[in-house]
């Protein structure tokens, strides 16, 4: 008798893809507000620990269910925390966990809805996080300006830290000068540095929302390019901060350095999508670049770049050949 030689058809070899463990409501949220937490445990690393956070909350509402179910009993837990006499920790907490998850969930799940594109979602989600930030600060600040809450508490912080700088060998009196002048300008610009410090959470979720599940396609870096509306934003927080006082100026001095971040980050686009012709997209060239650009004056002259390039397109343009030029 002989042996049946024909075996069966080869199964198919190629995987999925890994899929991500889907963490629950409670959990993404309670996960989250961990990682926060780690701004005040360890205050430097903390600075990288707290984006983690996003991460199990746009997973979990990327499932198609409604991101609230994870971080909305968490803001309930923490604000429940600051009227039963813990605000001096629950209220910067829950300030931190509203900036770096709720906001960015709350537009992320608009984005699915409303099918915008990444790029408007990055605006908008920086903007409501400009405005909630000045608010804060003005709310903090009562019964004074917010630019003179600010000046106060920069100077007790200082009056603080006395003891610090005699033991790092510097002067009384240098140190004071030099504080009096950042003094003149932090009270003004204080509120950017966590507009900023959001921008740089946003871009670094960015790429890796398809992989956490998000319907939505996100373009390459080299080809972003702000929605045009941001620059009615520009001129109008332009023209308030040369013609009004105060606090407004104050709003609009912020909401303008908040746009103009925006356009930084366009500009380094510009730069990177010149550049990966020659040098590659490697992490080096990523991290040198905005490293390289942060050094003054490039900033706002990369910023310029990301403005001009939405009156005429500044990127490599392709040849009739398919190539770039």
């Amino acid at each position: 008798m002989q042996a049946n030689d024909q075996s069966a058809p080869a199964p198919d070899l190629q995987e999925s893809p890994p899929r991500i463990p889907r963490l629950g409501a409670a959990a993404s949220g309670l996960v989250a507000l961990l990682l926060v937490g780690g701004l005040f445990a360890v205050p430097i690393l903390g600075l990288l620990i707290a984006p983690l956070g996003l991460i199990p909350v746009l997973h979990f509402q990327a499932g198609g269910s409604p991101g609230i179910r994870a971080w909305g009993p968490v803001v309930v837990l923490l604000a429940m925390a600051a009227a039963v006499g813990a605000a001096g920790l629950a209220l910067p907490l829950l300030a931190a966990y509203f900036l770096i998850i709720v906001l960015p969930a709350v537009t992320a799940q608009a984005w699915v809805r409303w099918s915008w594109s990444d790029n408007r979602w990055v605006a908008v989600t920086t903007l409501a996080v400009a405005f909630t930030t000045l608010a804060m600060v003005a709310m903090v600040a009562q019964p004074l300006s917010p630019v003179e809450a600010v000046s106060v508490w920069l100077r007790a912080a200082a009056a603080d830290a006395q003891d610090l700088y005699a033991a790092w060998g510097l002067a009384k009196g240098e140190m004071e000068l030099a504080l009096d002048a950042a003094e003149r300008m932090a009270s003004w610009l204080l509120p950017s540095i966590p507009v900023a410090y959001l921008v740089a959470v946003l871009f670094w979720v960015r790429p890796r929302l398809p992989v956490l599940g998000l319907p939505r396609e996100v373009v390459p870096f080299e080809e972003y390019r702000n929605d045009e509306w941001l620059l009615v934003v520009f001129a109008a927080a332009g023209i308030g901060t040369l013609l009004l006082g105060g606090t407004a100026r104050w709003l609009a001095l912020n909401t303008l350095i908040a746009v103009l971040i925006l356009y930084f980050v366009q500009g380094l686009a510009i730069i990177r999508a010149h550049l990966a012709r020659f040098i590659g997209r490697g992490w080096l060239v990523r991290w040198g670049v905005a490293l390289l650009c942060l050094q003054m004056p490039l900033p706002l002259l990369v910023a310029v770049l990301g403005v001009a390039d939405n009156f005429h397109s500044l990127r490599p343009r392709a040849n009739d050949d398919g190539g770039t030029q």
